[in-house]
C-alpha cells in the first residue's frame, strides 16, 4: 500500500480546548498575575473576588468569586480563558464596587473557607464553582491556612432544615429572575443579621438615651401614608413602556450592560418623545451611563431632569446620593432643602412610595454621619429602614448608607476594645438568635 502523504495546501485542523477543558487541566500551570477583592469585604461578608493568571501571550485566564462569608459559599461564579488583560482591567472597573489588590493566600482562605463551612451546613456552592476551582491553587497544606471567621460568631446565618433545604435545591427549569430574587433576598436577610449583631454590641457599650430629635423623625414616619402604588394613574401604553426599560435596564445591570446600551438609550429617547412629561424616563436614561461606569455625564443627567422635573422626588434623591458619593454633602441638603422629614419637604403629597421614603433616609444618613460627623442623629432613620417590612436593602443607596452607620459603629467599638469586631461579639455575648422558626 502506498504511504498517506498530505495534500498541498492542505491545513491541518488543531482540536480546540473549551473554556471549561482547559480550565480544568491547564489554569493551574499559569503563573498568577493578579487577585482583587472589595475593600468592604470584612463588613458586608461578602467577598468578590478575582483571581487572574497569566499566559505567556500577555493574556490572562481568570475566574470571580462572589463568596457569601456568612454559610452560602461561594453564590456565584464566571471564568474566562485567553482573556486580553484590557479587557479584565474593565471588567474589574465595571464591578461596582471598589476593588483592591489583595494577597492570594487571603482570597484562598475566603474562598475555600467559604466553600467548606456552607457544605458542614448542607449548603452546596454555585454549579459554576466546580469549574472555577481550577483557576485557585488546590487546597493543600502549602497555602498556609489562615484564621477566618465565617457565619456569625461561627455560626451560620441560615440553619436549613429538610424542607428549607428542598427550597433552596433550585430546579434547572425555574425561572432565573425568581432564583436571583431569593437569593437577592436571603443575602439582605443573612446581612441584616451582621447590622444586629454590631447594633447589639455598640448598644451594650455605647448607651444610647432617645432624644428629641429621634422621637420626631419616628413620629414623623408613623404618620406617613407608604404605598407601592403611584399617587397619579398612567396611560396603560405608557405603564408598560416603563415596565419594559425597568426589566431591560435590570439586564444591562446584570451582564455589565455595554452590549446593547445605544439601542436601550435609543428606546429611552423614543419614548422621552412619546411621553415628554413623564420624569422616569429621564431617570432610565441617567441610570444607563452608571450602567457602563460613566458617573460624570449619569449625574449631568439626574441634574438636567431635576431642572426639568423639580417636584419629580426620587430624580432629586438619586441626584442627592450621588452628590453624597463624591462627598459634596452640602449640595446633597440643599437639594433637599435641609429637611429630615419626608412630609417637610413635599407638604403637598399624600402618599409615598416606599423607595421614595427610603431613599430619602439613606441621603440624611450620609448627610448627618460623613457631612458633620453626627452618628447620634442618624439612629432613627436607621433603625427605621432595617425595622420596614419594605426591604429597603434592595435598593443600593440605602445599603450603603446603612454600611457606612454599621461600619462606623464597627470603627468605634474595634478602637474602644483594641480588638477585632469577632472578638468583640463573641466577648460580649450579643450573637442574635439566628432560628427564626
Amino acid at each position: 500500500m502506498a504511504k498517506n502523504k498530505k495534500r498541498k495546501g492542505t491545513v491541518t485542523k488543531v482540536p480546540q480546548v473549551s473554556p471549561k477543558k482547559y480550565i480544568q487541566t491547564k489554569a493551574r500551570h499559569l503563573p498568577i498575575y493578579a487577585c482583587y477583592i472589595n475593600e468592604e469585604w470584612e463588613t458586608s461578608k461578602l467577598a468578590q473576588i478575582f483571581i487572574a493568571r497569566r499566559h505567556i501571550n500577555g493574556n490572562v485566564t481568570f475566574a470571580g468569586y462572589l463568596t457569601d462569608l456568612l454559610g452560602l459559599g461561594v453564590k456565584d461564579a464566571m471564568y474566562n480563558t485567553n482573556l486580553p488583560l484590557f479587557e479584565f482591567e474593565e471588567l474589574i472597573d465595571r464591578t461596582g464596587e471598589s476593588m483592591v489588590e489583595c494577597d492570594y493566600v487571603l482570597a484562598h482562605n475566603l474562598i475555600y473557607g467559604a466553600v467548606e463551612f456552607a457544605l458542614d451546613h448542607d449548603v452546596k456552592s454555585h454549579k459554576d464553582w466546580e469549574i472555577a476551582r481550577y483557576v485557585l491553587e488546590e487546597d493543600t497544606d502549602d497555602i498556609p491556612l489562615m484564621d477566618l471567621e465565617f457565619g456569625i460568631g461561627g455560626v451560620p446565618a441560615f440553619i436549613l432544615d429538610d424542607e428549607e433545604d428542598e427550597e433552596y435545591s433550585w430546579d434547572e427549569d425555574e425561572e432565573l429572575e425568581d432564583e436571583d430574587f431569593l437569593e437577592e433576598e436571603m443575602a439582605r436577610t443573612a446581612q441584616k443579621l451582621v447590622y444586629t449583631t454590631i447594633d447589639l454590641a455598640y448598644e451594650k457599650t455605647f448607651p444610647f438615651t432617645p432624644d428629641d430629635h429621634y422621637q420626631r423623625i419616628k413620629d414623623a414616619h408613623r404618620q406617613l401614608i407608604i404605598r407601592e402604588e403611584p399617587e397619579n394613574e398612567m396611560d396603560e401604553e405608557e405603564a408598560d413602556a416603563l415596565e419594559f426599560l425597568y426589566y431591560r435596564l435590570h439586564e444591562l445591570q446584570e451582564s455589565g450592560g455595554k452590549a446593547g446600551i445605544k439601542a436601550f438609550r435609543k428606546q429611552i429617547s423614543d419614548n422621552i418623545n412619546l411621553y415628554p412629561n413623564q420624569p422616569i424616563f429621564r431617570n432610565y436614561m441617567a441610570n444607563s451611563y452608571f450602567v457602563v461606569g460613566d458617573v460624570v455625564e449619569g449625574a449631568k443627567q439626574f441634574e438636567q431632569c431635576v431642572r426639568d422635573f423639580p417636584d419629580y422626588l426620587l430624580g432629586r434623591l438619586f441626584y442627592a446620593f450621588q452628590l453624597t458619593q463624591n462627598g459634596q454633602y452640602e449640595q446633597a441638603w440643599d437639594l433637599i432643602e435641609g429637611k429630615s422629614e419626608l412630609q417637610e419637604l413635599l407638604p403637598h403629597r399624600k402618599s409615598f412610595h416606599p423607595q421614595e421614603v427610603y431613599v430619602f433616609y439613606a441621603v440624611v444618613i450620609l448627610c448627618y454621619l460623613i457631612g458633620e460627623n453626627n452618628l447620634e442623629k442618624t439612629f432613627p432613620y436607621y433603625e427605621l429602614i432595617l425595622d420596614s417590612e419594605d426591604d429597603p436593602l434592595r435598593w443600593i443607596s440605602v445599603t450603603k448608607a446603612v454600611d457606612a452607620v454599621s461600619r462606623t459603629k464597627v470603627d468605634a467599638l474595634e478602637s474602644k476594645y483594641n480588638k477585632v469586631i469577632a472578638e468583640i461579639v463573641d466577648e460580649l455575648g450579643v450573637i442574635p438568635d439566628i432560628n427564626t422558626d
